[in-house]
């Protein structure tokens, strides 16, 4: 198994305890299915918005839960620039 498909499990796990919290996470589930989730990942930390799901998962109480938080787990930094690991940063510190 790569990085990449760690990750993709990781995400997809952190997905299911979201619905397992209350909080079903269609639309990524989706940009997953469409494309890879490194490349939603780097599409979404440097969007200018704080997607919905962002904030609903914010707003459990489980940061953890977000692609931001994953993508900072060192783990998984490798497959980011270090641009898009700040943005994941700020976006954490800022929401």
């Amino acid at each position: 198994m790569t990085i990449r498909d760690e990750f993709n499990a990781r995400l997809r796990a952190a997905m299911d305890e979201c619905a397992n919290l209350g909080y079903p996470p269609n639309r990524i589930r989706q940009m997953f299915d469409a494309s890879h989730p490194v490349e939603v990942a780097k599409r979404l930390v440097v969007s200018g918005d704080f997607q919905d799901g962002f904030r609903a998962v914010i707003a459990m109480g489980r940061p953890d839960l977000t692609i931001e938080s994953i993508m900072l787990e060192e783990r998984y930094s490798s497959l980011f620039t270090a641009q898009e690991l700040q943005a994941a940063r700020w976006r954490l510190n800022n929401v």
